[in-house]
């Protein structure tokens, strides 16, 4: 049952991020040009990885909080102005990204040869 329940998370992750990927990317790219958007992409998936990794204790929220402040102090640093919802698309993108990552990573499980 466990297994069935996490492949069906598995697909559904998927197909938002696929959802993503293929509606709101392509309209953020219009709406901000490519280039500011590939800088954005850049550091929202950085400040993703960082938040995952410093505040590993702390909740969702507490995370994502200390993302939009890092994402919003980097992007008026290199001018770039996004609003607070594509900000958000751009994090959720990322937090996906992030965990289909791990998710597909493979792990190779050795067994002890006993001679």
């Amino acid at each position: 049952m466990n297994e069935i329940l996490f492949e069906v998370i598995k697909v559904v992750v998927m197909v938002a991020v696929l959802v993503i990927t293929r509606y709101l990317v392509p309209w953020l790219k219009e709406k901000i040009g490519a280039d500011k958007l590939a800088v954005a992409e850049k550091w929202a998936k950085y400040a993703v990885l960082k938040a995952q990794q410093v505040l590993w204790e702390k909740d969702g929220q507490d995370r994502k909080a200390y993302v939009v402040e890092f994402l919003k102090e980097i992007l008026i640093a290199k001018n770039i102005a996004l609003s607070d919802e594509q900000l958000d698309v751009l994090i959720e993108a990322a937090v996906k990204q992030m965990k289909i990552e791990e998710n597909t990573a493979v792990s190779i499980e050795t067994d002890k040869i006993t001679e």
